[in-house]
């Protein structure tokens, strides 16, 4: 079983839901259009249009000109000036959308282990992890993204750095590093030690 936050359009994740019909994936995406182009299209990939987050309730969503970088921490106004795609921030419109624990969503369900939890929530990654508390124990391998640049996306975003020392401290290690976004990003994977 996997669960992917921030899915947009499934594209880390349905390719292998459709590939794997007994392969379940819960895959969180708060901005309802993008959630709708793929809702219901594989029994398998249960789309839920809310975002993972520290608390249970609501939070506002900044809707970016490029849908993908919407988040719900504003971005940081001098870090952007610095990215080579500074126009995807720009906040075109905002919603109230519903927020969840992850720790929450798994006992909700009866989850007693993940295989695989893939974060892509817009300088939120490690906010996210964080929300699984004691239940991270029971997930076997995160993927999260991470600003590898020396300017931050979004304000309040943590560098790679914190977020390998919390993983680590947590009992994972960095098993791969994918550099993204003109090496402004990573896609982090770390695997229970």
């Amino acid at each position: 079983m996997w669960i992917d936050v921030g899915a947009h359009e499934g594209e880390s994740t349905f390719p292998y839901a459709a590939a794997d019909p007994s392969l379940l994936v819960y895959a969180f995406e708060p901005n309802l259009r993008a959630a709708a182009r793929v809702m219901g299209k594989l029994r398998n990939y249960v789309v839920l249009p809310i975002a993972v987050a520290e608390r249970d309730g609501s939070a506002e969503l900044n809707l970016n000109a490029y849908e993908q970088s919407s988040s719900l921490l504003p971005a940081d106004a001098d870090g952007v000036k610095s990215w080579v795609t500074e126009a995807h921030f720009e906040v075109i419109g905002s919603v109230l959308v519903p927020t969840m624990r992850l720790d929450t969503f798994m006992t909700a369900l009866g989850l007693e282990n993940v295989d695989f939890l893939k974060v892509d929530a817009q300088g939120l990654d490690l906010e996210v992890v964080r929300s699984a508390g004691d239940r991270l124990n029971d997930i076997a391998r995160v993927q999260l993204e991470a600003t590898t640049a020396p300017y931050r996306q979004y304000e309040g975003a943590p560098g790679k750095s914190v977020i390998v020392d919390f993983m680590e401290s947590k009992g994972f290690r960095l098993g791969r590093e994918e550099s993204q976004s003109h090496g402004q990003e990573a896609n982090l994977t770390f695997l229970r030690s």
